[in-house]
């Protein structure tokens, strides 16, 4: 029991791409504070600010978001004078594009950092927006809250707005419903990996020409520092370059040494052996929605709270159920995983951040960019929720974009059909009742390693796609993975961040 414990613990190692992927939907009222000031008044008759909102997209760019665009400006402009130019980017190349634009100075105003909150700001990528939200942010300080305001403060500035969305998330595995009740099995009794692997011999063998396990994301089939999964009493302090195991202890370790990741590679391995994962998972450029879309894949490990099931069944057009693995802990992870940043390339600091706001209080903008055009897009439910409109599904509608999670406060959002109408009262319980880390507001300046991050991000880019979808045998690779990565300076890296939060248990703890 303690062995399959352990195992079990880690599976649930965190994922900062995915920790608030819940497709859960919410209320549909807009709120009062649009970002104006008195000195905007004057300036209602003058030409618009112009901004570009950039995001990951990850699917097909929807056809119909001129469309959009086009209708969320229509309220921007009267309420804020700040015309959007939205910038969808293919997810698989996101980062690569991002930093592109920024090292160039091409024109980026809004952006959601996607689990590089840390680098970016130690990398001088992003701007200081604490004065910004003083001046243009009041309705984001009410929807986020001051307390997750401090989870992306760096050396006393704040860098970025959290999602307004469930922070509670936790680890689910997500399976077929129809292939399931084909065989007459359940995810109902699904609690540890040894339990999905006994559905993966049945479904195998049954349908071989389906992968049980698809990537979530390029190279990672699972969800932990940078891949496999969270657990419940694990934070990754940011970056996962130093870690902490157990919510009682203020100890850094290397998680890619302890025995917990080592025990999780082997199983992943064996999956891998055995054809369960996708053959080539470490390499492919396919996105999860479109590989599950295709009937590639069986299963895969996902973050969120509620709705999950219903978003994937949503997306891909083939009905999902999922099952929850571990209980929830809210970290700073949790809160910088998501997170709406102003780019140092932003020429519009200002009109960037008034429409930031207003993603987060103005529930019309919001639904525009969740869900498009009610009619056309969209329509409205006899129980209050929204559904496809008829004639029109995930395989034809000219707006599918199915990022509720991305864009803003999801907490205002329309309910999408098949999913409890109360969804978003319940994320908005959980936030607050949810534990929390002990290092809840610990945000680290990594200024001072940025090299050795550097040297071992690379190192980690060259071992981790192939560890942890299986094609690496982890007896051979991860021994030369650990010397490796203490060659190019992670015990520097987890030094310096012991020292910084020494400081912070000192200051803020009683």
């Amino acid at each position: 029991m303690k062995k399959k414990s352990r195992i079990f613990t880690v599976l649930a190692i965190v994922a900062l791409l995915l920790s608030a992927c819940s497709g859960a939907n919410g209320g549909n009222n807009s709120g009062s504070d649009t970002g104006k000031n008195p000195t905007q008044e004057s300036e209602s008759t003058a030409k618009p600010e112009e901004i570009v909102y950039a995001y990951p997209i990850y699917g097909n760019i929807p056809t119909d978001i001129q469309l959009i665009e086009d209708e969320v400006n229509k309220i921007s402009i009267k309420e804020i004078n700040v015309k959007v130019k939205l910038l969808p980017i293919n997810g698989g190349n996101w980062d690569q594009q991002v930093n592109l634009m920024i090292s160039s100075g091409e024109k980026l105003d809004l952006m959601p950092s996607m689990g590089n909150f840390n680098t970016m700001v130690a990398q001088k990528q992003l701007l200081d927006i604490t004065a910004l939200i003083d001046s243009y942010g009041q309705g984001i300080k009410s929807a986020v809250g001051e307390s997750f305001l401090k989870g992306t403060m760096v050396d006393g500035k704040i860098y970025g707005v959290t999602l307004g969305n469930g922070k509670a998330a936790v680890p689910n595995i997500a399976m077929r419903k129809d292939i399931l009740d084909k065989y007459g099995l359940s995810i109902d009794n699904v609690n540890t990996l040894e339990d999905i692997a006994n559905i993966y011999e049945v479904i195998s063998q049954k349908e071989p020409q389906m992968s049980m396990l698809i990537p979530f994301g390029a190279g990672d089939v699972s969800l932990a520092p940078g891949a496999l999964l969270f657990q419940s009493n694990y934070d990754a302090l940011g970056d996962g370059l130093g870690v902490l195991l157990g919510n009682d202890n203020f100890n850094v370790v290397n998680f890619y040494e302890t025995e917990e990741y080592k025990s999780l590679l082997n199983t992943i391995r064996d999956w891998y052996q055995k054809g369960y994962i996708l053959k080539d998972a470490a390499t492919t450029t396919e996105t999860a929605v479109s590989l599950l879309k295709a009937g590639k894949g069986f299963s895969e490990f996902s973050n969120g709270e509620v709705g999950l099931d219903a978003q994937l069944s949503r997306n891909t057009g083939h009905p999902f159920v999922t099952r929850k693995l571990q209980e929830p802990l809210i970290t700073s992870g949790a809160i910088q995983g998501l997170t709406w940043t102003i780019p140092v390339t932003s020429k519009k600091p200002e009109a960037a951040m008034k429409f930031l706001n207003l993603t987060y209080t103005n529930a019309d903008v919001v639904n525009f960019l969740d869900w498009g055009i009610e009619g056309k897009h969209y329509e409205k439910k006899q129980d209050g929720t929204i559904g496809y409109p008829s004639g029109v599904d995930a395989t034809n509608t000219s707006y599918g974009f199915g990022q509720d999670w991305l864009m803003g406060n999801q907490l205002i959002a329309h309910v999408w059909e098949g999913n409890d109408p109360n969804n978003y009262n319940i994320l908005a319980e959980n936030n607050k009742t949810a534990p929390i880390s002990i290092a809840l507001g610990f945000s680290y300046d990594s200024s001072k390693v940025k090299t050795e991050i550097a040297n071992v991000n690379n190192v980690l880019s060259q071992y981790r796609p192939g560890l942890h979808t299986g094609s690496l045998d982890p007896v051979k690779y991860l021994p030369e993975l650990i010397s490796r990565l203490k060659t190019a300076g992670i015990d520097k890296i987890i030094a310096e961040k012991q020292e910084q939060l020494n400081a912070w248990v000192a200051a803020n703890q009683k």
